[in-house]
C-alpha cells in the first residue's frame, strides 16, 4: 500500500504515471499532519468535500468505476475511434492498465480520506452544535469509506459466493495506515462484512442527537441505506435487501417519472431529478473534455449496442434518450454542454427492481410484479401487465427491466457476474463468456512495492479466449 498510503502520508498522491492534482496539495488534504487537520467543526466539513472531490474526480465515480461497470459487458460497443477503454471493451488486459491503477489509486485516497475523519472524530469535542457537525461529518464518512470499498471489493475481487468468499478481495481500512506498514488483502467475505460495518456505523451517527440529513449530492441517509439494499442482493440475503431498499425509498420519498419530457430532464439537466437518490454532482462551468463519461460515450467510440437498444418496445420513454437524437445516449451531456451532468450512483428505480428481484428470489411472485412494474409501467405506457405472470418466470422479465433500466450506469458487468449469465462481449468476438470468473489484476505498480498486497494468482487464465 506505499504508493496508495505510505506516499500519500508523504505529501505527494502519486502512482505510476498518474500525476500529483493541484487541489490534493491543497487544504484540507491528506497531506496535512494529523494534528493540525481537525481543529473545528469546519474542518470536518472541508474534508468531507475532500471526499467528494475524490470520489467525483473522473479517476474513480466520475468516469473510471461506471465506465468499468459497462464497457466490457454486453452492452457496449465501441468503434476504436480512440484508445479510450479499448483494452477492456476487447479484453486486451495488462497488469499495467491505467484505468485500473487509477480506479484502485483513488478508491484508496477516498478510503483514507474518510478513515481520517472517522479517526479525528474519535476524540473530537465541542459544543452542541459543533457535535452535531462533527458527527453529520462521521456518518458521511462511513458511508463513503463502505462505498468505495465495496466498488474496489468487486472490481478486483471475485463476486460473492460460497465458493468465492474465501477468496482474496481488497485490503480492509479501519484506521489510517501508517507510512511504510505493512498491509494484507482480506478476503471477499470479509470485505462485506467490514461494507457492512461501516454501513451500520454510518446509520449510527445519523441518529445521533441533532444529526440532520444531508442532500443528494452527499451520502445522505437514504444513499446509505441504498448502499446497504445492493450489497445485500449481491449476498443473496433478500430479507436484507428488501428492509434496505425499503428503507431507501421511504427516506427518499421521491417518485418515479413517466413521461418524455420528465425523463430527459433527469439526464439532460443537472437539477436533482425525483429518482435520485446520490448523485455525482457536476457544474456547467466544468471543463472535463476527454475526461468526461459523456465524451466516452459522446465521441470516443464507445456506444450502447443496437441489439440493447431493440430490446426496449417502441413506446418506452427511455428511448428518447437512448435512440434519440443525442450522441452518447443518456450520458450525453446536458444541453448546452456535452462534458457534464450528474452522474447517478444510487436511485429510485435501482431500489425497486432490488425488491422484485428479492421477492421472485423468495418466490412472492406477487410482490415482485407490483414492485417491478413501479419502474417498468412508468417508462413503457403501452406494457401488457396481464401477460406478466405471478410466476418463476417473471425472475428473467425482472432481470431484463435492470439491464434496460441501469443501462450506462455502471451495472452490467456486475450484474452478470452475480446472476451468473454467460454473455457476449467485445462485439461477440467472444460469445457465452463466463464473467462471473473473471477478475481484474491488482496493479502491478502496487503488487511492486512490497508492502504486502499481492496479486490474484491465475487472474488472467479466465480472460476469454
Amino acid at each position: 500500500m506505499k504508493k496508495i498510503l505510505s506516499i500519500l502520508l508523504a505529501g505527494c498522491f502519486a502512482l505510476t504515471a498518474i500525476s500529483c492534482d493541484d487541489f490534493l496539495t491543497e487544504e484540507p488534504s491528506t497531506s496535512i499532519p494529523d494534528e493540525a487537520a481537525f481543529l473545528s467543526a469546519q474542518d470536518y466539513v472541508n474534508a468531507m468535500n475532500g471526499v467528494y472531490y475524490t470520489l467525483g474526480t473522473y479517476r474513480f465515480l466520475g468516469r473510471d468505476v461506471l465506465a468499468i461497470g459497462d464497457v466490457p459487458s454486453d452492452l457496449a460497443l465501441h468503434s476504436a475511434a480512440t484508445t479510450h477503454f479499448y483494452n477492456l471493451f476487447t479484453y486486451q488486459i495488462l497488469e499495467t492498465n491505467s484505468y485500473l491503477e487509477e480506479i484502485w489509486a483513488y478508491g484508496y485516497y477516498a478510503i483514507d480520506r474518510s478513515s481520517r475523519i472517522i479517526q479525528a472524530g474519535l476524540t473530537a469535542s465541542g459544543t452542541e452544535t459543533d457535535m452535531a457537525t462533527i458527527n453529520q461529518n462521521i456518518a458521511q464518512a462511513y458511508g463513503t469509506r463502505a462505498l468505495a470499498t465495496f466498488y474496489l471489493t468487486n472490481i478486483y475481487g471475485l463476486p460473492y459466493s460460497d465458493n468465492n468468499k474465501s477468496t482474496l478481495g481488497v485490503v480492509n481500512v479501519s484506521e489510517p495506515i501508517a507510512a511504510f506498514a505493512k498491509v494484507e488483502r482480506a478476503t471477499v467475505e470479509e470485505n462485506y462484512k467490514h461494507v457492512l460495518s461501516d454501513i451500520s456505523k454510518a446509520k449510527e451517527y445519523f441518529a445521533k442527537e441533532n444529526v440532520e440529513d444531508v442532500d443528494n449530492v452527499k451520502m445522505n441517509k437514504a444513499a446509505v441505506a441504498a448502499l446497504e439494499a445492493r450489497v445485500k442482493l449481491y449476498m443473496k440475503d433478500y430479507d436484507g435487501a428488501i428492509a434496505a431498499a425499503s428503507e431507501a425509498i421511504s427516506l427518499r420519498n421521491g417518485k418515479i417519472v413517466s413521461t418524455v419530457i420528465d425523463y430527459q430532464k433527469m439526464y439532460k439537466e443537472l437539477t436533482i431529478s425525483s429518482e435520485d437518490i446520490f448523485v455525482i454532482a457536476k457544474s456547467e462551468t466544468d471543463y472535463l473534455s476527454a475526461n468526461a463519461l459523456s465524451t466516452l460515450y459522446g465521441t470516443y467510440g464507445v456506444s450502447v449496442r443496437k441489439e440493447v437498444i431493440a430490446e426496449f418496445t417502441s413506446e418506452d420513454i427511455r428511448l428518447s434518450l437512448l435512440g434519440g437524437e443525442w450522441a452518447g445516449g443518456k450520458m450525453g451531456g446536458i444541453t448546452g454542454n456535452d462534458q457534464v451532468q450528474n452522474l447517478p450512483v444510487f436511485r429510485l428505480p435501482e431500489m425497486y427492481l432490488t425488491l422484485a428481484e428479492s421477492y421472485a428470489a423468495k418466490a412472492d411472485y406477487k410482490e415482485a410484479k407490483k414492485f417491478l412494474l413501479e419502474v417498468a409501467a412508468k417508462r413503457n405506457p403501452a406494457l401488457d401487465v396481464a401477460a406478466i405472470k405471478e410466476d418463476a418466470t417473471i425472475i428473467q422479465i425482472i432481470n431484463k427491466e435492470r439491464k434496460l433500466e441501469l443501462c450506462q450506469e455502471g451495472h452490467r458487468f456486475f450484474d452478470a457476474r452475480r446472476l451468473g449469465e454467460k454473455i457476449n462481449v467485445s462485439d461477440n468476438t467472444y460469445k457465452n463468456y463466463d464473467v462471473a470468473k473473471f477478475v481484474y489484476p491488482i496493479p502491478v505498480a502496487e503488487v511492486n512495492t512490497g508492502f504486502g498486497v499481492e496479486q490474484t494468482k491465475g487472474w488472467d487464465t479466465n480472460l476469454p479466449k
